[in-house]
């Protein structure tokens, strides 16, 4: 006879990028990889470098749910040649250098899925670095928001359970939403319809400008938008002249 099952409660998520010690106390490293796309750039051997580093050090992998990847199981004597080794292939292990990019991801989109009907992983760097420009302005630049990209409305990338989520309608062309909770146990909300690109920045800053302004202590973008309610912030947005 099985017992009674252990309640879990989760009250925070962590991406696991950085360096971590393990309960063996060897060390296991989490590197941000945009959109999970393992490649070279003219400023970043990514994929060079992590053939690299496995082979020499003899790692072990693990790939998480953001799209991210764990170096695991690495000894302390290795963790500085090791990191060293990543610098030199210009691949960062803070987690800081990703920046707003950090909660970010995206589904591959076009060209290569069927279904797609926009952009996703090529155009969500972009549309990310704008935003991120905007936060720098507002002094919002050090908060953690998830943003989640589809080319579709089937929502590979979890864009429904983001703080804010972009769902492609039409070459171009997306749905914004947002509300959604840290641990995704919230959908998130249909805040504005058939937003070209180019123009989402400027549509999600005058709800961060209220945001900074009017949230309670620790209080996330998601959770925010979710208690003032999605009616309440179109009006304050539509008929408040908002400084940032």
């Amino acid at each position: 006879k099985l017992g009674d099952p252990s309640e879990v409660h989760f009250h925070t998520v962590d991406d696991h990028l950085g360096w971590h010690q393990q309960a063996d106390e060897r060390w296991f490293l989490g590197l941000n990889i945009v959109n999970g796309r393992i490649k070279d750039t003219e400023t970043t051997q990514l994929k060079t470098g992590l053939r690299e580093v496995i082979e020499q050090f003899h790692l072990n992998v693990r790939l998480t749910g953001q799209q991210n990847l764990l170096l695991i199981d690495i000894p302390e004597e290795q963790r500085e040649p090791l990191e060293e080794k990543l610098h030199a292939y210009g691949i960062a292990t803070d987690p800081g250098a990703a920046g707003a990019y950090r909660f970010a991801m995206a589904c591959p989109a076009m060209p290569t899925c069927g279904q797609a009907v926009a952009e996703a992983e090529r155009v969500l760097p972009t549309v990310v670095q704008q935003i991120e420009e905007h936060l720098v302005e507002l002094g919002l630049d050090n908060e953690a928001i998830s943003f989640r990209m589809t080319g579709c409305p089937n929502g590979c990338a979890r864009p429904y359970m983001g703080d804010v989520g972009l769902v492609g309608r039409t070459k171009d062309i997306y749905n914004v939403y947002v509300g959604g909770d840290w641990g995704n146990n919230r959908l998130n909300t249909l805040y504005a319809q058939m937003i070209h690109v180019k123009d989402i920045p400027q549509v999600l800053r005058p709800l961060f400008v209220l945001w900074r302004d009017e949230r309670q202590s620790q209080e996330t973008f998601g959770d925010f938008c979710h208690r003032i309610g999605i009616e309440q912030l179109q009006e304050r947005v539509k008929t408040q002249v908002i400084v940032g």
